[in-house]
């Protein structure tokens, strides 16, 4: 099939076109008063002070670069624990968290014992399902030995590493912790979902256990 073949056109529909730029005329009121203005921004400082808060980070990264939040350290020996924050819909055919274009840098960091990954899943814009989190030095050796082979020359053309659910839980003992679900409730989901039937119930926990 070539790309001219691909995709589902439909009419467009006058109905969900107005009532959805009704909802982002509020949004535009909220991105001119907060001086917000790049809406691709400003959506996922939303969304990643929304997983911050509830993991006990108290300070968001507002710029592109860097990790997305950080708070003071629960280990003396360093001033702040930092928190990268991936997304992923819960309408997706897998969920992962993925690395655009991942240096060698960046992938060091996630050996520090003061730098944790969070996967948060989304039901639509904004009902926030589940949180796989956690910390490995492991995971930064994974995104190194990616990085290093796309150097190589084999690795494709863009430094991209996608990590699945079940191995952030499996291979780098991360654990999913629920929003609006019960641990059973997300169990009996991973159980008919595609990658996710390895996750045992023991690794799902409610947020309030963190």
């Amino acid at each position: 099939m070539n790309i001219l073949e691909k995709g589902n056109f439909v009419e467009i529909d006058d109905v969900f076109l107005t009532r959805s730029l009704d909802v982002f005329q509020g949004l535009s009121r909220i991105q001119e008063e907060f001086d917000k203005n790049d809406t691709d921004t400003f959506m996922n400082e939303v969304r990643d002070s929304v997983v911050a808060k509830y993991l006990g980070y108290t300070h968001i990264n507002t710029l592109k670069h860097g990790l997305d939040a950080r708070r003071k350290s629960t280990n003396k020996k360093y001033d702040f624990d930092y928190l990268e924050v991936k997304t992923a819909s819960f309408e997706s055919q897998s969920w992962q968290a993925t690395f655009n274009d991942t240096n060698l840098e960046k992938a060091d960091l996630f050996t520090q014992p003061n730098v944790y990954l969070a996967l948060s899943v989304w039901k639509g814009a904004a009902d926030l399902l589940f949180v796989v989190y956690g910390k490995n030095h492991l995971l930064g050796h994974f995104l190194r030995e990616k990085v290093e082979l796309f150097l190589s020359g084999n690795g494709g053309v863009r430094s991209t590493q996608s990590i699945p659910i079940y191995k952030l839980v499996n291979d780098f003992e991360m654990s999913v912790y629920c929003i609006n679900k019960t641990p059973d409730e997300m169990y009996n989901i991973f159980q008919i979902r595609n990658g996710c039937r390895t996750i045992t119930h023991d690794s799902i926990k409610a947020i309030s256990e963190l």
